[in-house]
């Protein structure tokens, strides 16, 4: 619902809007230059006062005043934008401390991921590479993956659900080599027949059911990332300013 708020303008807002919604009246495709030119001010003048007056754009002052149905509408929020909303404001750093303290004990570390759990894995390597020595390598291939793995490795797994795909074959090759593993699932999910020394939960809120594994966001992924880049580059600059 519009409430128009005439009681706010000045004397010469008054005059301008008076000119104008007699004008906008005899014409509603008056354009906002023009109703400019019409009341002698600058278009973010006019732009000004319909804000002042509670529209959102001249568009809407317009249809108001030519007497034309007019809808205020206001854009819904997507379900994933409130998701992230609700993740933001729960989120525990201590998960980035966790992860921090397991990442150190390793000098090579194996990212893996499937589809676009791949490409998130991709992203971490890049990015790890500009605040770590680590010998770090990323792929979505098990057998890549299973001759990388030695006791010196750590295996970083990335899935949203750990449902695309059984990861048994895979974790249990790895340990074979002597190698521990770190599962990083954004939904909770039972993990209860993983074989990885370490698992995180990155969100309680989980994406629609109706989705399949490759459908759904990646982005609780990236804002994990960061926040571990960040923490690595603040202990950096740390050490070597001391």
């Amino acid at each position: 619902m519009i409430k128009v708020a005439t009681d706010k303008l000045t004397k010469l807002e008054e005059e301008l809007h008076d000119k104008l919604s007699k004008a906008v009246s005899a014409n509603d495709k008056i354009k906002i230059i023009e109703a400019a030119e019409i009341g002698d001010v600058s278009p973010s003048k006019v732009s000004k006062l319909v804000r002042k007056l509670g529209f959102d754009n001249f568009k809407q002052y317009k249809l108001y005043f030519s007497g034309q149905e007019m809808t205020s509408k206001k854009q819904k929020q997507s379900n994933e934008i409130e998701r992230l909303k609700l993740f933001l404001e729960t989120f525990d750093t201590g998960i980035i401390h966790d992860f921090i303290s397991i990442f150190q004990k390793y000098d090579k570390i194996v990212l893996f991921g499937l589809g676009p759990s791949f490409i998130s894995a991709e992203y971490f390597a890049y990015k790890l590479a500009t605040v770590s020595d680590k010998n770090v390598t990323v792929t979505q291939s098990e057998d890549f993956a299973e001759r990388l793995a030695d006791e010196k490795t750590l295996l970083i797994v990335f899935s949203v659900t750990g449902k695309f795909s059984s990861f048994h074959p895979l974790f249990q090759n790895v340990k074979k080599n002597g190698s521990n593993i770190m599962l990083i699932l954004e939904e909770y999910v039972d993990t209860r027949e993983f074989l990885a020394d370490y698992i995180f939960h990155l969100s309680t809120f989980n994406q629609d059911d109706a989705l399949l594994p490759f459908e759904k966001t990646r982005t609780v992924f990236f804002i994990f990332i960061e926040e571990i880049i960040a923490k690595l580059t603040d202990a950096a600059n740390t050490s070597t300013s001391s």
